[in-house]
């Protein structure tokens, strides 16, 4: 981890910017609004699979995921784990936690190398009551990862393996997309994907070499392509 001021130095994809970025939170504020984000953050730097934040630690400013992928997990009382939300940038972490101001109750580890820079929080609260566009994107986006975690738990818990896998799969490719040669734009290791599908790893492997087997994905080393989407899709709605 390597944090650095944006006070120090001038910062690439600014505040000032998001709007084109496609960060909800910014698109009803204007130019000077976001300028005051901007002028008092912090940015860190994470080498892939860092803990941005953990549960029980508790926040000091609203993070905004900058640069990278980022994987939400949280633990029940027997040490498992699940994967209740997956991120791309630009979008933010923790909403929840921040606004009740209580400790996390989830984890944030970093897919990718990643940035995030972290929102002074005296700004943040201004915001929060005296600009109601910033108001409502923030209640909006809350809403959304509420909806996806609430979604996630549901598929990880109530379908059976192979239909658990098919959302794993459609899930990546909708957070993150794919690349020009058509392969998943991100890489999960084994224990990661199983940790999102709610299964162990050898039934992770043994699932995935039967999808390939049965030409519904190409397994080409760490890379994943989706060669049949619509049998995908017919295997995640199987009960």
């Amino acid at each position: 981890m390597k944090k650095w001021s944006c006070s120090d130095f001038e910062c690439d994809s600014l505040c000032t910017s998001c709007t084109s970025n496609h960060n909800p939170l910014f698109r009803g504020l204007n130019v000077s609004d976001r300028e005051l984000f901007d002028s008092d953050r912090s940015k860190i730097f994470y080498k892939r699979g860092e803990v941005i934040f953990k549960e029980g630690l508790f926040p000091y400013g609203l993070i905004c995921l900058n640069k990278g992928k980022v994987m939400v997990t949280k633990s029940d009382d027997f040490g498992n784990s699940v994967i209740i939300n997956l991120h791309k940038e630009v979008t933010f972490l923790g909403i929840a936690d921040y606004i009740a101001q209580k400790p996390y109750q989830s984890n944030a580890i970093a897919l990718e190398d990643s940035t995030v820079c972290i929102l002074k929080h005296e700004v943040v609260q201004d915001f929060m009551v005296t600009n109601k566009a910033f108001n409502s994107s923030l209640l909006g986006s809350l809403s959304a990862q509420f909806h996806q975690s609430n979604n996630r738990l549901l598929v990880a818990t109530k379908k059976q393996m192979s239909s658990r896998l098919a959302d794993g799969l459609l899930e990546l490719k909708r957070v993150f997309g794919t690349t020009p040669s058509g392969h998943l734009n991100v890489y999960l290791k084994r224990a990661e994907l199983a940790i999102l599908c709610n299964m162990s790893i050898a039934n992770i492997i043994r699932q995935l070499s039967s999808f390939d087997k049965n030409e519904i994905i190409k397994l080409e080393g760490k890379k994943i392509l989706i060669s049949n989407e619509n049998l995908l899709l017919k295997e995640s709605e199987t009960a």
